[in-house]
C-alpha cells in the first residue's frame, strides 16, 4: 500500500477520540446511568418495532457476515493472499489488528464488564457476555479496516466518499441486525463500534509508524531464507 507520505497522528488522534467515546459508554453501562438504560429502551421500541417474519429471515442471514468466526476466516484467507503477493506486512498489520483487537481485545473487554443479554424479544438465543457486541467489534475493524485502505488508495475524492458511505452503512446495518434480533442492546453495539473505530485508526496511526523498518526486517529475514535454502 502506497500510504509512505501520510501522517499518523490524525489517524491517533482520531483514534484517541474514538477511545474516549468508547469509554464514556463503558462507564454509563458499568454505573447503570439512566441515560444508559433510556437511551437503549427508546432505541430498542424503534429498530424492534417492525418485526416481520421475512424480515427476521434476511436478517438472521445476513448479520452472520459480522459473526467473529466468519470474519477470521476472512481475515485468514486475505492475509494468506497477501503473503502470496510477498506483501508480508500488510498481511501481519491486518492479521494482527484483527487477532489482538478484534479476537483478544474484544473477549477482554467482555469478561471486565460482564453484562447480562437482553431480556426483551430475543429472536435468537444468546447466553454469553453482551457489552461490547461482538458482532459490531469485529464487523467495525474488518470493513472498517477494508474501507480506511481503499480510501487511501483512492485518488478522487468522490471515490473516497462514496467508498466511507458504503463502508458505514454496511456496518451500520450488522449493527442493528443484533439489536433486532434482541441479542444486543443499542449501547452494545454503539460501543463496539466505537471501539472498532478506535482499533482501526490506532492500528493504521502504528502502522504508519513502523511500516519502513517492519518491511526492512521482513525482507532481510527473507533473504537470510532464500540464502540457506540455496546453500
Amino acid at each position: 500500500m502506497r500510504i509512505q507520505r501520510l501522517s499518523p497522528v490524525p489517524f491517533l488522534v482520531t483514534g484517541v477520540l474514538f477511545l474516549l467515546c468508547f469509554g464514556i459508554i463503558g462507564w454509563g453501562v458499568h454505573y447503570e446511568n439512566n441515560w444508559i438504560k433510556a437511551f437503549d429502551l427508546s432505541w430498542i421500541e424503534r429498530i424492534q418495532g417492525p418485526i416481520s417474519e421475512g424480515k427476521t429471515s434476511f436478517i438472521m442471514g445476513t448479520t452472520e457476515l459480522g459473526n467473529m468466526k466468519f470474519v477470521i476466516l476472512l481475515t485468514i484467507i486475505l492475509c494468506l493472499g497477501l503473503f502470496f503477493k510477498r506483501r508480508f506486512a500488510e498481511g501481519l498489520w491486518f492479521g494482527g489488528t484483527i487477532l489482538f483487537c478484534a479476537v483478544i481485545g474484544g473477549k477482554v473487554l467482555k469478561k471486565i464488564f460482564d453484562r447480562d443479554r437482553p431480556v426483551f424479544l430475543q429472536l435468537v438465543e444468546k447466553t454469553n457476555e453482551s457489552f461490547p457486541s461482538g458482532h459490531a467489534t469485529a464487523a467495525t475493524i474488518f470493513y472498517g479496516m477494508i474501507g480506511l485502505v481503499l480510501i487511501l488508495l483512492s485518488a478522487q475524492l468522490w471515490k473516497k466518499v462514496v467508498i466511507g458511505f458504503i463502508t458505514l452503512i454496511w456496518i451500520g446495518f450488522i449493527l442493528t441486525t443484533r439489536v433486532y434480533l434482541g441479542v444486543h442492546f443499542p449501547t452494545d453495539v454503539l460501543a463496539g463500534f466505537f471501539y472498532g473505530s478506535a482499533a482501526v485508526f490506532l492500528s493504521a496511526g502504528v502502522y504508519l509508524i513502523v511500516q519502513e523498518p517492519l518491511h526492512h526486517l521482513i525482507k532481510r529475514d527473507v533473504q537470510k531464507i532464500r540464502r540457506k535454502m540455496t546453500q
